[in-house]
């Protein structure tokens, strides 16, 4: 899904349901910006490879070798909210 960045564009983010709540990560590939998805347990690059652990956002396979860029995430009377911050 696409949520508003501060700078006025968009960024992409996949959504995990944990037992802890929402986790929203960045689709972007840490290896070279491709898009990352869901196959089976796991997120994965379109273009190398690269897994990630879709809780977290860690590594589990390159050749990335930095975690997904993680945002703050709540849900509120069934709404789903996402921070997108510049950092």
């Amino acid at each position: 899904m696409d949520v508003p960045a501060p700078n006025g564009g968009t960024v992409g983010v996949v959504l995990t349901r944990t037992s802890a709540g929402i986790t929203a990560l960045r689709v972007n590939c840490t290896h070279q910006g491709f898009p990352v998805g869901r196959v089976g347990a796991v997120l994965e690059c379109e273009l190398h490879g690269s897994q990630f652990n879709p809780e977290t956002g860690a590594v589990i396979n390159g050749p990335a070798d930095r975690p997904l860029t993680r945002y703050d995430a709540s849900e509120t009377n069934g709404g789903i909210y996402v921070t997108v911050t510049t950092n």
